[in-house]
């Protein structure tokens, strides 16, 4: 359960942890974090326990906890970006998406004077952004001004004045209900209705589960998945057990 942007170190004066294990070749006379899992000490810098052999120790800085530039190039974790401008690189966001149980997950927007990238678990241009337009929006969705983006893809068809995040992975526009970056078929737009469960929707002709249209039966069986994990949740914390879990699972470090 451990949230990726609440890195952990520690320094007892011997040697420096990282969430209680050591990080080698790492000296705690000066140690010093820069930003969340980016650290160095008087000879390198490093990203959680590994050495980032390719930064430059003295021209480098963080931009979030996820990229950073130095002299010569601009990077994610500890990979140079190939073509990007570290002098005009910038990040868009705070390189994060909400997921599920409260967590967050890599996931955002960067660019620099000639390019947009969008990076999860590895990074995409995106093609035919604007730059100097670009806004993130957040949890994957973008824009500049012509166009709005779902990650690296255009939403085609969006209409850019109107359109809106709506629930989810799910945005609207005035004409259109999106899943991701693809129009969703179908869809009688002026009678639209969010439901309980996430990215699912009704209009007055069906009911739809992300980008399909589904039975009744089959939304009713994901809703009965949902007020059971209501029970479930409502009983751990009524007995305490579910701060004992995350307790144990996010000890106090040294």
């Amino acid at each position: 359960m451990a949230n990726i942007d609440v890195p952990v170190w520690g320094n007892d004066g011997k040697k420096v942890f990282r969430a209680g294990r050591p990080v080698r070749g790492l000296d705690p006379k000066t140690f010093e974090v820069l930003f969340g899992d980016y650290a160095r000490d008087a000879k390198s810098v490093y990203y959680g326990s590994t050495k980032a052999k390719r930064i430059d120790r003295d021209t480098f800085r963080p931009l979030n906890g996820q990229y950073g530039v130095d002299a010569i190039h601009a990077f994610i974790a500890i990979t140079p970006i190939k073509d990007a401008d570290p002098k005009t690189f910038r990040v868009l966001d705070s390189s994060l998406q909400f997921a599920s149980m409260g967590h967050f997950i890599c996931g955002g927007y960067v660019a620099d004077a000639q390019s947009v990238w969008y990076a999860d678990m590895g990074i995409r241009r995106v093609k035919n952004a604007v730059p100097s337009s670009f806004v993130s929006l957040g949890n994957g969705f973008g824009c500049d001004r012509e166009r709005v983006y779902f990650q690296e893809k255009v939403i085609h068809d969006a209409d850019r004045v109107t359109w809106r995040h709506w629930d989810g992975l799910l945005s609207i526009d005035k004409n259109n209900v999106y899943f991701t970056n693809k129009k969703i078929e179908g869809v009688d737009r002026p009678s639209i209705w969010r439901l309980t469960v996430e990215d699912c929707f009704m209009d007055r002709h069906r009911i739809y589960s992300s980008n399909r249209a589904v039975t009744a039966e089959e939304y009713l069986e994901r809703l009965k998945r949902v007020e059971e994990k209501c029970v479930w949740e409502r009983e751990k914390i009524s007995s305490g057990w579910l701060f004992e879990r995350i307790e144990s699972e996010h000890p106090s470090y040294i």
